[in-house]
């Protein structure tokens, strides 16, 4: 059995994340029999009761040292990108895996440190946004990719929610989201960021070496893709009703094999990418650095 804690509560990542591992489904089956979440540590304790009640969570930890000696690994949801190196660090450097909700971190220097402490002490790092494995948008990869092999496609566009005010990191907070739904579909090599703010609404223009792509950060709840393409336009609706459990399906195959579930480069490049669209933001325009 994995007894995994929770490390925030006020995010309904919390909630989603506890109801897979605890709570049987619809025909009364529970999706991972082999795993539990047992502990939850909350940003208050009143928000962490109401995850653990909802959730059936049995334990309700003061504090991360509570988890250290009780848990075979953590989930840390916190809203703010600011709380995760501090709070995922002390796992890793205790051999005990970590997943790090989007944004993995805020400062690049601070993810290549928790990359480092993960090979240090040969530990599971992983986590992001879960919408990269969302079935929509990984069709649109394979439909790129072919497109890009013809040297078809002219350009891309999707939009996604991301506020620039949001005191959770402005940009961060939803634009990691971006971030990874951008470089699953068009692929990793973004050269850099154009940015214009109207009217409160983000538009982003990420250029790769033969194409474009906009990204319109729009607060709505439905999500498209389009690929334009020299002879079509391939415009598909993106559903991310179910990425929770593909995520969470993720983590714990990589903690049943004790294998990692992506490389940690992929990891930081989103940071890296949050880093340059903020610089955008702000000045306009601005080049991504080397991901190294």
């Amino acid at each position: 059995m994995f007894k995994l804690g929770i490390i925030g509560s006020d995010n309904s990542h919390a909630l989603a994340f506890s109801k897979l591992a605890n709570l049987p489904d619809s025909n009364g089956n529970f999706l991972f029999p082999d795993v539990k979440v047992t502990h939850i540590l909350g940003d208050s304790y009143e928000s962490a009761l109401s995850v653990a009640e909802k959730a059936q969570i049995p334990n309700i930890a003061a504090s991360p040292s509570a988890l250290y000696d009780s848990v075979d690994a953590v989930m840390i949801v916190y809203r703010h990108g600011r709380q995760h190196y501090p709070t995922a660090l002390p796992f890793l450097k205790r051999h005990i895996p970590v997943w790090i909700d989007k944004p993995v971190t805020i400062d690049a220097a601070e993810c290549r440190h928790l990359i480092r402490t993960a090979c240090e002490n040969n530990t599971i790092l992983a986590g992001g946004s879960t919408c990269k494995y969302c079935p929509d948008i990984l069709k649109l990869q394979t439909e790129c990719q072919n497109l890009l092999k013809q040297n078809a496609l002219i350009s891309g566009s999707f939009n996604f929610p991301g506020e620039i005010n949001s005191p959770y990191g402005g940009i961060y907070f939803y634009g990691g989201h971006a971030m990874e739904i951008l470089t699953t579909i068009f692929g990793p090599d973004v050269r850099s960021f154009k940015a214009d703010v109207h009217c409160g609404n983000i538009i982003a223009l990420a250029k790769y070496d033969t194409f474009t792509v906009t990204i319109n950060f729009s607060e709505v709840s439905q999500f498209f893709g389009t690929l334009y393409t020299t002879s079509q336009i391939i415009n598909n609706n993106i559903d991310i009703s179910n990425i929770y459990y593909y995520g969470f399906s993720k983590f714990i195959k990589a903690l049943r094999k004790n294998t990692l579930m992506e490389p940690l480069e992929s990891l930081l490049r989103p940071v890296i990418l949050l880093n340059t669209l903020e610089k955008a933001i702000q000045c306009g325009e601005a080049d991504v650095p080397p991901i190294i």
